[in-house]
C-alpha cells in the first residue's frame, strides 16, 4: 500500500491525519504521567519525541489548554 493510500483510509477511519493522530497520543500519555507527579515537565520532554522544552509546553497547552508544569502541580 502506498503512503498516500494509508493517509487516506487512515482519514477516513479515524477522521484525523495519523501525524495529528500520533501527535494526540503522545500528549495524552504525557499528561497522564505529570499528573502522577513522579515527573517534571523537563524530564520527559525528549521521552514524547519533542526537540526542545518550549515546543512541548506549547504543544501541550494548545491540546489542555493549560501548561505542563500545571498539570504536575
Amino acid at each position: 500500500m502506498s503512503l498516500s493510500t494509508f493517509n487516506r483510509h487512515f482519514i477516513k477511519e479515524y477522521n484525523v491525519s495519523p501525524r495529528k493522530w500520533l501527535q494526540d497520543k503522545r500528549l495524552q500519555k504525557s499528561k497522564e504521567i505529570l499528573e502522577q507527579g513522579d515527573s517534571k515537565p523537563s524530564d520527559i520532554y525528549l521521552d514524547f519525541e519533542y526537540n526542545n522544552l518550549s515546543n512541548f509546553s506549547t504543544a501541550f497547552k494548545n491540546k489542555f489548554g493549560f501548561s505542563p508544569k500545571e498539570a504536575s502541580l
